[in-house]
């Protein structure tokens, strides 16, 4: 008899069942354990999540591109995109327990942890603190204007149309003038060449 023709009922299939969900949740657990499921993120730029940030509202992405971060400036380049009048720019934040430490208006802090979760829109972020993250942070940190190439997962958070920026969409970072990517997890990062800080 194949295999595909085993019966699977009363206690056998029972525990073969069991079985399967601890295998699963196992995986994702070790896998995701920022997210604690198995959601795909979608491998997006950002001048995607800037042209449709409505789209992509509160999805999980990874998103690849040159990060700057200094004072008033935790963003992902997208001076080039062709299309991103609906959204000034994309603001990045760490997840979980972790902050940046970025200091820009109004009425953040230099703190680098916090006492719960970051949580934006009611969704509870987290951060996967390993050693690719650990680099990101030191590379980031390492001088007062600092750049690096890096691929990130993370929650993105569109905001809402803002009338004080021409409709856009927006509300957090500096002046709340960005859309929102909380860093979940740094997939791969790289140091870049000094540079000025963006006027």
């Amino acid at each position: 008899m194949s295999i595909d023709k085993l019966p699977a009922t009363g206690a056998m299939g029972e525990r073969l069942m069991v079985r399967t969900f601890w295998c699963v949740a196992l995986f994702c657990l070790g896998f995701f354990p920022a997210y604690g499921h198995c959601e795909q993120p979608a491998r997006v730029t950002a001048c995607q999540l800037l042209a449709e940030p409505e789209r992509y509202d509160h999805a999980l992405v990874e998103v690849s591109g040159d990060v700057s971060h200094g004072f008033e400036d935790f963003t992902i380049d997208s001076h080039r995109c062709a299309n991103s009048s609906l959204s000034t720019g994309l603001w990045l934040e760490y997840g979980g327990t972790r902050a940046s430490g970025t200091m820009y208006c109004c009425g953040v802090t230099a703190d680098r942890t916090r006492s719960e979760p970051l949580t934006v829109d009611g969704v509870v972020t987290g951060l996967r603190d390993d050693s690719i993250f650990r680099d990101f942070d030191q590379i980031i940190h390492n001088k007062p204007y600092a750049q690096a190439r890096a691929t990130l997962v993370g929650r993105f958070f569109a905001g809402k149309p803002q009338k004080s920026w021409g409709g856009k969409w927006a509300g957090y970072g500096h002046f709340g003038m960005f859309t929102l990517l909380v860093i979940e997890q740094v997939l791969s990062v790289a140091p870049l060449p000094d540079l000025v800080a963006r006027s």
